[in-house]
Parts: structure tokens; C-alpha cells; sequence
């Protein structure tokens, strides 16, 4: 099923957001009940500390990926502020069967507007008031609420922080999808549903290490957790 779909259907979704580009930690985020996966190509991720390659440095990875998950959408972030997927790349990288695409505003290149194949999912980060009102009628399928400094990683979930995600998800027409920037809990995602948010998607800030058996572990304490929302 499409990623986007999945979303708007879903009482509420669980992504997971693999900390490395490694298919034991695929597994065991599908085995614990993820409902997608997401991994990332051409940046620095400053969750993980790790380095992810280029497209073709990570081309085997990613239709291995897709052949494992399934049904189940595969997404990626597709480059940072440095590199990212090029145009003549985009072809190929669809054809591989990816879902949907992840991405800073600020660092997606304008071609990949054009695709009629991938989600459009497109992160908005701490300046997000400026732009908030053209998210809502822009060719965005789904947005990130990537709302938080990077001197809050980690840090408690506040209600602060769930009355800014509400105010997006008021203002925007698209689903609006969480990651675990902050330290969310699983017994804390009621209050993401509340604000009108779609999913979360947890990553290496509520893992308590890279390894696989952590990914299971974490997955499947978020998958008790949206599967008891009311």
C-alpha cells in the first residue's frame, strides 16, 4: 500500500527510521510491526552520527530493502545540504520500487516535484511559521514536522512541543508525521494522535543503541503503544 494512503487510512502509523543502512535493522523493525521504513542516502545524519553513502554506494542496499519490506513502503532521504540524489539518478531510483522521498524544503531540489511515482514527503524544521501557510497548498503529499533544534534532541517530550505540532497539523491540509527528535516515550504517542498528527517515526534517539535487537525492541514497545490508541 502507498505510504500516503497508509497514512490517511491508519488510525495512526508507525514509521521506523533505521539508524544505519544495515538489513538485520530492516528486519527487526518489520518483524516488530513497523508499518514502513525509512533510510537515508547523501547526508550526515545528526541523530545517528553516521555517514550515509551516495546512490550508488547504496543501490544493492536499497532494492534488497524493497524486497524484504514487501508491501510495507520503503522511503528515503534523498540528500542534505551538501549532495543529493541528481536528476539523472532519479529514473533508476524510482524504478527500484522506493515509496517515498524525505527531504529538508531547504534542501530539495525543485525536479523532484516532478516525480509521479514517489511520496512527497518534505520536512519542515524550526523557522516552519514562515513558510506554513504555502505548505498547505503546495505539492507536498506529507509533511515532517522536523520542528526541533538540534540542541533538543533527545530532551523530554513537553506540551509545548505537542501545541506546535498541533498548530501545524491545523494549518496544513497534508498528514503530519512526527520523528522522535525529542525523547518521546511510547506511552506519549496519545498525545501526538491528539494534536491531529498522523504517525511517528522513531529513530536513534529512542533506541538505546545501533544494534538490531535495540531496533526490535523500541519498534515493538511503539507498536503496543499505537495499537492500544483509542
Amino acid at each position: 500500500m502507498k505510504f500516503e494512503k497508509i497514512l490517511k487510512e491508519n488510525p495512526f502509523t508507525l514509521v521506523v527510521s533505521l539508524p544505519n543502512n544495515k538489513l538485520d535493522l530492516a528486519r527487526a523493525a518489520l518483524d516488530a510491526g513497523a508499518d514502513a521504513v525509512k533510510v537515508h542516502i547523501n547526508v550526515l545524519h545528526a541523530a545517528s552520527g553516521n555517514l550515509f553513502g551516495d546512490f550508488e554506494h547504496n543501490r544493492s542496499f536499497l532494492t534488497d530493502l524493497v524486497k524484504l519490506a514487501g508491501d510495507r513502503p520503503v522511503g528515503v532521504v534523498t540528500g542534505g545540504a551538501d549532495e543529493h540524489l541528481t536528476e539523472t539518478e532519479l529514473p533508476e531510483f524510482e524504478g527500484i520500487g522506493i515509496d517515498f522521498f524525505s527531504c529538508y524544503s531547504e534542501h530539495l531540489p525543485v525536479f523532484m516535484l516532478k516525480s509521479q511515482k514517489l511520496t512527497k514527503m518534505v520536512a519542515i524544521h524550526d523557522t516552519y511559521d514562515e513558510i506554513l501557510d504555502a505548505v498547505a497548498d503546495s505539492e507536498i503529499d506529507v509533511v515532517e514536522a522536523s520542528i526541533m533544534k538540534t540542541t533538543e534532541y533527545g530532551k523530554p517530550l513537553r506540551y509545548f512541543d505537542v501545541l506546535q505540532y498541533r498548530k501545524i497539523c491545523q494549518a496544513v491540509k497534508q498528514p503530519v508525521l512526527v520523528p522522535t527528535q525529542k525523547g518521546i516515550r511510547p506511552e506519549e504517542v496519545f498525545a501526538l494522535k491528539a494534536a491531529g498528527c498522523r504517525a511517528v517515526m522513531i529513530g536513534a534517539n529512542v533506541m538505546r543503541d545501533q544494534s538490531a535487537e535495540a531496533c526490535y525492541e523500541a519498534t515493538l514497545a511503539f507498536r503496543r503503544a499505537v495499537d492500544a490508541l483509542k
